[in-house]
């Protein structure tokens, strides 16, 4: 089955559950595997995509070519410990667990296993996610690229080295939660001043997700696109003003940090 490169992914929850789906419409059930010791949980994620299941960690790893470990980050030892011995000289590890460094997945899969550290997100689950892959040493140019088209599948993929792991965790890790609190808080000011909250919403939402677009697509920094928006005197200066005088900018770098340090005590227990 190696021959075949079978994708296998150990957890269907949130994340799981999204890489599988988004898979399975690209690449085709039939070179899925999937395994969680939640039954029903892995049955609603194995009937809405017709991908076939395996009985234990160990009979996935067994079969695939690469093994994606999607579970919570207080599992990923055991779930090694389970397949081990079940990897080949050719097996490829993808963990999407926060704060697992490398060395630690080394320590049990042994230092010439190829493993990808990954740090995805959750709009992965609409396939606008973006992952960050930072490969070890025995991870060839090949085998990486076959790690990247996967993630590719459920948003943007980049590779930076794994020193940058905690901060890309702060940032664009645990970043959908800030930017799901700024839509609210959006829609919030939209319904304090009368708009009915299901159409404030959607004017916040499709105002994030546009502004988002705009910094992508035309490279531009985004003060130069501010400036743009923000009139000599007008409305969306005065605006601007309340929230950097109130600390916008600093609270959010503030935030960032705070979950990068979050992360890099998690790698240390």
């Amino acid at each position: 089955m190696a021959g075949k490169k079978i994708i296998g992914c150990i957890g269907a929850g949130n994340m799981g559950g999204a890489i599988l789906s988004r898979l399975a419409a690209s690449v085709g059930a039939d070179l899925l595997t999937a395994f969680d010791t939640d039954a029903k949980r892995l049955g609603i994620v194995t009937r809405n995509t017709g991908i076939r299941t395996s009985s234990s960690s160990a009979e996935l790893a067994q079969a695939s070519r690469i093994i994606i470990i999607a579970v919570k980050p207080d599992a990923v030892t055991d779930v090694l410990n389970e397949i081990k011995e079940s990897l080949s000289s050719e097996s490829i590890i993808a963990c999407i667990a926060a704060g697992v460094s490398i060395l630690t997945l080394e320590k049990i899969a042994g230092a010439s296993a190829k493993i990808v550290r990954v740090m995805s997100n959750t709009p992965a689950m609409v396939g606008e996610g973006m992952s960050v892959l930072s490969p070890n040493k025995s991870v060839d140019e090949q085998s990486l690229l076959e790690v990247e088209q996967i993630f590719l599948k459920i948003g943007k993929v980049m590779v930076l080295p794994e020193k940058l792991m905690d901060a890309v965790t702060g940032l664009s890790g645990s970043g959908p939660a800030y930017v799901f609190t700024f839509i609210q808080a959006l829609a919030d000011g939209g319904v304090k001043l009368g708009i009915p909250r299901e159409k404030a919403l959607v004017l916040a939402a499709q105002t994030v997700l546009g502004s988002a677009k705009y910094v992508l697509e035309s490279g531009e920094d985004p003060s130069s696109l501010r400036a743009k928006v923000a009139s000599p005197a007008g409305t969306t200066i005065e605006g601007i003003h309340v929230l950097e005088r109130s600390g916008f900018t600093g609270i959010v770098m503030d935030a960032v940090e705070r979950a990068a340090q979050k992360s890099q005590k998690l790698g240390e227990t």
